[in-house]
């Protein structure tokens, strides 16, 4: 029996469209700082990873563009573009285990640069319209565990004052979407959801029953009735946003009592290359 993901693609598409709709807004509202153009590749060097659900989509929607002689020499791009992130890894290892300063660690990962295999011979995006949320976010303010980051030809200067995107907040919607995703198709692997990876090894993996953990004894298909009795168990909240412009000042947050994670959930701006909210 095929394995059925429509429900958790189209639950990551929204979140594509959230997205997107806050980069257009820092478009339209700084389009003088946002640099993104077409024949711009500095983000396709760029390493990070994508999360379960994020990877199994981009995955699907290769498989559906690609075929033949391109879709072999893409493949070749990525195996070697997964050996060179593998080697990197070994060697952030390797000084973790040295001792070496943390610090010095992230920079020099972050000087590292990997051409992605999705970039053609003419500098352009062979997946753009499926691209990863963090390629969509890449010219715009954006912070992870409090600490802002930003390309670095664009117009967003350090030092100053900045609505700024929860990284944070995006990967928590994606995590939810995967712990969904393997709730929903039986997987006996507890830690399915929190599998990070580099696009290049998201594109050549083969996302079938025996690489997510689902077994010919497992039951692939969850009754009604189950369903209905999660949805009334599962507690309710209301989803969080991604902060977009127009953001609260930061004076409005003084009498705040919530953790310094919540903050930027609703909206407080963060100095860019400050390390940190004022």
């Amino acid at each position: 029996m095929a394995l059925d993901f429509t429900e958790y693609f189209e639950k990551y598409e929204a979140v594509v469209a959230e997205v997107d709709a806050v980069f257009k807004k820092f478009e339209n509202e700084m389009g003088d700082l946002v640099k993104c153009g077409k024949g711009c590749s500095d983000c396709c060097y760029a390493l990070f990873d994508v999360t379960l659900v994020e990877a199994m989509y981009i995955n699907a929607k290769f498989n559906e563009k690609f075929s033949g002689l391109e879709r072999s020499v893409i493949l070749t791009r990525a195996d070697k573009a997964d050996r060179q992130i593998h080697k990197l890894k070994r060697k952030v290892y390797k000084a973790s285990q040295a001792g070496q300063p943390t610090n010095d660690i992230l920079l020099e990962v972050a000087k590292a640069r990997v051409r992605c295999p999705m970039l053609d011979d003419n500098d352009l995006c062979s997946i753009y319209e499926n691209r990863p949320l963090t390629c969509r976010l890449y010219g715009v303010p954006t912070s992870i565990g409090g600490v802002a980051h930003t390309c670095n030809k664009t117009g967003f200067k350090g030092g100053e004052k900045y609505p700024t995107v929860n990284m944070d907040i995006v990967l928590d919607k994606l995590l939810g979407i995967g712990k969904e995703l393997q709730e929903g198709i039986g997987s006996r692997f507890k830690e399915l959801s929190e599998m990070l990876l580099p696009l290049s090894m998201a594109l050549v993996t083969d996302y079938d029953e025996q690489y997510l953990g689902v077994g010919e004894r497992v039951n692939l298909t969850v009754p009604k009735a189950r369903v209905d009795e999660l949805e009334q168990a599962a507690p309710k909240a209301a989803p969080e946003e991604i902060v977009a412009p127009d953001a609260p000042k930061s004076e409005a947050c003084s009498t705040c009592t919530q953790s310094k994670s919540a903050c930027e959930s609703c909206g407080e701006t963060i100095v860019l290359g400050g390390g940190g909210k004022e």
